[in-house]
């Protein structure tokens, strides 16, 4: 039983620590590029920011959720291990039952605690552009746009990608 007392606050501190971890969502900031549009001609743009307001942006959290459920359900696994030999005093059928319940309630957990979606900081930027106004959200800071002119890349036919036009303004 002391080793249960020893194993179970370090294994609980692990499992929560790694099931709350989500995605930054920075691979969805406007000044990250992928690969493949590295070395790319892009058409750029001069637009007007007049608004700044915060967002939050809902990003893609389904790597880390897959991550914290295999760490879930190895830590449960080896914790119902360790319980089922110590209640069955070193039974074998004890460790495999508690090993195969430990890990499923750890996936279980770790699941419910990783939600699909993360929630990360960014901005709302409205914008004039050849005489229009638009409104762009972009993940990021908001101390790192201001008002006044900004560099806006399109990728494509419907993207705007508003490079943040204040960078040293997070200090």
């Amino acid at each position: 039983m002391k080793k249960v007392r020893i194993l179970l606050p370090a294994i609980a501190a692990s499992a929560l620590i790694l099931s709350g971890c989500q995605t930054s969502g920075d691979i969805y900031r406007s000044d990250v590029y992928g690969s493949n549009q590295v070395n790319q001609a892009q058409q750029v743009q001069t637009v007007d920011i007049i608004a700044i307001q915060p967002a939050r942006v809902a990003v893609n959290n389904q790597s880390d959720r897959q991550v914290s459920q295999l760490v879930g359900t190895a830590l449960g696994g080896i914790l119902g291990a360790v319980i089922g030999n110590q209640v069955t005093h070193h039974g074998s059928s004890g460790t495999t039952i508690g090993a195969i319940a430990g890990a499923a309630l750890g996936a279980g957990a770790s699941s419910a605690a990783s939600p699909d979606n993360a929630l990360v900081d960014g901005v709302q930027l409205t914008f004039k552009l050849n005489g229009r106004i638009f409104n762009s959200a972009q993940v990021g800071q908001m101390c790192e746009f201001k008002y006044g002119p900004a560099i806006m890349t399109s990728t494509g036919p419907s993207s705007t990608r508003i490079q943040p036009n204040n960078p040293y303004g997070c200090k």
